[in-house]
């Protein structure tokens, strides 16, 4: 008889282990989806506000080719800014890819864990486009500057043209060098990600272990 009740206690303990690490685990997985489902919804709010912007700055170049607000003379002048329309409708192009890579996932049809490398999968596969796109926009940043030169030409010495253009691009790459030290060009969301991914590991890996 005791070795009988003996095993039904054994049982009895094991059913409740089991239990308890499978709760845990449901636990874990609602924790880190919920973080998930916060920064999915903050990037689809982000693409949603880049949209915007990018189409206000196409409208904004538009305007400049129809209406030359600063007196072009010469179509040179207009080069950057055609290579500037250019990069911002390849971005727009990217943006709406990127947007349907992410509505084609859902938590729902898979594990927290497939979906967090997908997530992270569509922003690995985009990153040599977004440093050759920033290398892009720099290079056009600094020759900006010199679709006014000849209207400088017509007020100041050459050499005080030359010295204004200069400051102008100086001050674009002060600027540039500032944006990147202060992260400006990090992407925060993939850290996110990577972080709920490296937390869902630990606690599964915790809850497992409790339960072991």
């Amino acid at each position: 008889m005791e070795l009988e009740a003996l095993k039904k206690s054994w049982a009895s303990m094991d059913k409740r282990i089991h239990l308890t690490a499978t709760f845990n685990q449901k636990l874990v997985e609602s924790i880190i989806s919920s973080r998930v489902e916060t920064t999915v919804d903050r990037i689809k709010k982000l693409n949603n506000f880049f949209y915007i912007v990018l189409s206000i700055e196409i409208v904004f170049l538009i305007a400049l080719f129809v209406g030359n607000p600063f007196d072009f003379r010469y179509t040179v002048q207009y080069l950057p800014y055609a290579l500037l329309l250019i990069g911002i409708v390849i971005a727009f192009v990217n943006l709406l890819r990127l947007s349907k890579a992410l509505q084609k996932l859902s938590p729902a049809i898979s594990s927290i864990d497939h979906y967090l490398k997908s997530l992270l999968s569509i922003y690995d596969r985009n990153k040599r486009f977004e440093k050759w796109f920033g290398l892009i926009f720099l290079s056009i940043g600094l020759v900006i500057p010199f679709s006014f030169l000849p209207q400088k030409l017509d007020r100041m010495s050459w050499q005080g043209a030359l010295l204004d253009t200069g400051i102008m691009i100086s001050i674009t790459v002060i600027i540039y060098i500032a944006a990147f030290k202060f992260g400006a060009f990090k992407n925060r969301n993939k850290v996110k990600l990577e972080k709920d991914l490296a937390d869902w590991n630990e606690l599964k890996t915790l809850a497992n272990g409790m339960n072991g």
